[in-house]
């Protein structure tokens, strides 16, 4: 009777162990589940707000191209980066990098570089640097964690649309139109629209070498080629 009931109890103790341990396991299932649920949402929310800065930032060196093309647009350096301020509703260039959201959790960095073409077309090397366009990057980076830093980068390209200019090589046709321009390039058409947003929403391709000829303003400066 007392084998009985000893080996009663120890196997009870081991009926109470494995369930123990099967509910630890599926309850640590389930909390590893929720924690990566959790920061893939907050991931997501985080990517959005700095994408929205990031483009924030894109239409902001854009005001100030609008203000003037040597002053205030290229008169600050923003080669190695600078930073974005707004008083009222004029933009400009400040500091190495700024902070969209006022919390010192995002980090905004512009950067105005050269661009070279050849044959009108832009090059990465072996070109001549076109002086009346500028290549555009805004990089936000925040810390998601305190060993993880991301970054969103946005790039696009400004011109001069107030000194409109052919830049055909020696024997290519005289071109003064965006369409002008999308003809020769093999497209069916050519529109100036206001930004790259514009050229997605209508099927349309972005062709930076044919934005010299979009001289109708800041709201028409992208050239927008129809397949």
């Amino acid at each position: 009777m007392f084998n009985k009931l000893k080996n009663s109890a120890g196997q009870s103790l081991i009926e109470v162990i494995v369930a123990v341990s099967i509910f630890v396991i599926i309850a640590s299932t389930s909390v590893i589940a929720m924690l990566g649920s959790f920061s893939s949402t907050r991931l997501a929310k985080e990517e959005t707000q700095a994408s929205f800065f990031a483009q924030e930032g894109l239409e902001a060196v854009q005001s100030i191209r609008n203000q003037g093309w040597d002053e205030p647009f290229l008169a600050t350096d923003c080669s190695a980066g600078c930073g974005l301020t707004k008083t009222g509703n004029i933009w400009n260039f400040s500091g190495e990098s700024d902070d969209p959201d006022k919390t010192a959790k995002f980090s905004r960095t512009v950067t105005v570089e050269n661009v070279e073409r050849s044959q009108g077309d832009l090059v990465d090397s072996d070109g001549t640097i076109d002086e009346d366009t500028k290549k555009i990057t805004v990089a936000v980076s925040w810390n998601f964690t305190p060993m993880r830093t991301n970054t969103i980068t946005l790039t696009s390209y400004l011109t001069n649309w107030q000194k409109g200019k052919n830049v055909g090589g020696a024997g290519a046709p005289i071109l003064t139109s965006c369409h002008e321009y999308c003809l020769t390039a093999g497209y069916s058409a050519g529109t100036c629209r206001e930004n790259l947003t514009q050229c997605d929403i209508n099927s349309e391709d972005y062709r930076p070498a044919g934005d010299l000829y979009c001289t109708g303003g800041p709201s028409a400066d992208t050239c927008c080629c129809l397949p």
